[in-house]
């Protein structure tokens, strides 16, 4: 638990990481070109909405995708806010899988017409893959030569080296290195609590094939022919449930 001291601490160092990057915004501005009325105004527009994502948790805050400025500014932020929508989707995509796990619909009848239970295993198999597929894809995004490729493949009219410029100072920030921290950290709690869930699948399904001879479906049930390895059974699906 933080102490108000250290929560002042952090959100200090909060607002100086962002006024330098502020700083760093207009030093590139004001050294490729001086500012006209567009620019600042853009310029101004693009801070504001990236100052947005760096001060929210983009864990559980919706962010606003909606483009705000124009011209190569608006290939800059929607680069920017596209990105973003990328790693909150990895984020949303494990826990959807986590607050999904059913084990009534895994451990169905349907499931389990055959005493092999094929059925289960291809369940486990596909939330595996979808485990490792989540994680491969947050390392690759969160490469640094994956982030400046968001840019350098987009289509800007002029001055393309200021933009791509512009785009690095956001996204290579201390600030937004923080938010990349804090994603990694949360997505890797949700795959943790994953992992234990379908370990705890895996292991409720050997139980079954190992006493087969224990269980029979009836009328859409389960039924036990076993008092203790109907308890033993049901214990496994609750610590699932849990």
């Amino acid at each position: 638990m933080y102490t108000k001291g250290k929560m002042k601490m952090e959100n200090k160092k909060m607002t100086i990481a962002i006024i330098i990057l502020i700083i760093l915004i207009i030093a590139i501005v004001g050294f490729n070109f001086a500012f006209s009325e567009f620019n600042n105004k853009q310029t101004n527009i693009l801070t504001e909405e990236t100052n947005k994502i760096l001060q929210s948790d983009i864990t559980k805050e919706n962010i606003d995708f909606n483009i705000k400025t124009e011209r190569n500014y608006a290939v800059v932020e929607k680069a920017i806010k596209e990105y973003i929508s990328e790693l909150k989707n990895i984020y949303k995509e494990i826990s959807e899988i986590d607050e999904n796990i059913n084990p009534n619909n895994i451990f169905s009848a349907q499931n389990m017409q055959d005493k092999e239970l094929k059925a289960i295993d291809e369940i486990i198999t596909d939330y595996n893959d979808k485990i490792q597929e989540t994680t491969d894809e947050l390392e690759d995004l969160l490469k640094e030569d994956k982030i400046k490729e968001n840019i350098t493949k987009r289509e800007i009219s002029q001055r393309k080296e200021y933009y791509i410029n512009l785009y690095n100072t956001i996204m290579f920030s201390d600030v937004m290195k923080t938010q990349y921290r804090n994603l990694e950290s949360e997505i890797k709690t949700e795959k943790s609590k994953l992992t234990d869930k379908v370990k705890q699948i895996e292991k409720t399904n050997e139980f079954l094939k190992k006493n087969s001879d224990s269980w029979t479906i009836k009328n859409d049930k389960i039924q036990f022919t076993n008092l203790i390895r109907m308890t033993e059974y049901y214990n496994l699906l609750n610590k699932l449930a849990e």
